[in-house]
């Protein structure tokens, strides 16, 4: 389940360098972003998934990390492929089956070349959930199958130097570790990957664009180890 944060974005980003941070400074903006990804990545590795009888059915928790969008103009380059990092909180309500959350404080990157990328402004607000979402097995429109999946939409406009683009797609995840502690949250934290497009302008007219959007989140969840 962890292709969340390693591919393209970690991976893109840590084997081309870019301008890095001086080792002397802690991180900020894009590359903090990469080593809290990083961070997150080391330490949910490997963690199966939350067992089935663990899944909370009543309750909510709140559950923070990083979100990439990956978008790729020209499949058959590198160069101009686009990666924007954001912070992610996402609340999932076990009453009601449902996910609600965002993405913000973009950062972006273009460029890519053996030796480093391009950092570039990025402005918005990509929304999680806002028109679907399931926690839980789907039984009705299978769009989920276990009680530790949980299917959602991502939406939202993001401004990048060339244009405002309309992102928009789904995600499949499933929430991950089990914690047996006595009065402990169960679940450690969350991952998903989905598809969709990011397009600008208006469909139908000169200069309209679409891409493919791929959107990659990690998370964990309160009371992490």
């Amino acid at each position: 389940m962890l292709r969340t944060m390693t591919l393209p974005v970690l991976a893109l980003l840590s084997a081309c360098g870019g301008a890095g941070t001086p080792v002397t400074q802690a991180p900020t903006g894009l590359d903090a972003q990469i080593a809290a990804g990083e961070r997150l990545v080391n330490r949910l590795d490997g963690v199966a998934a939350t067992q089935f009888t663990a899944m909370p059915t009543t309750g909510q928790a709140t559950f923070t990390g990083v979100a990439n969008l990956f978008i790729d103009p020209v499949i058959a380059t590198d160069a101009d492929d686009i990666v924007v990092l954001g912070d992610l909180t996402t609340t999932a309500n076990f009453d009601t089956g449902v996910m609600r959350g965002r993405i913000d404080n973009l950062n972006g990157a273009t460029g890519f070349t053996a030796s480093g990328y391009r950092e570039i402004p990025v402005d918005g607000v990509l929304q999680i959930g806002g028109r679907e979402s399931v926690i839980g097995n789907d039984v009705d429109d299978n769009r989920t199958n276990r009680p530790n999946d949980f299917y959602v939409d991502y939406q939202g406009d993001i401004t990048l130097p060339d244009g405002t683009y309309a992102v928009d797609g789904t995600l499949d995840g499933q929430f991950l570790g089990t914690r047996t502690a006595e009065g402990v949250f169960p679940i450690r934290g969350l991952s998903g990957s989905g598809e969709g497009v990011a397009s600008r302008g208006v469909e139908g007219t000169a200069g309209f664009t679409e891409y493919s959007a791929d959107l990659d989140i990690i998370a964990e969840a309160p009371g992490r180890p």
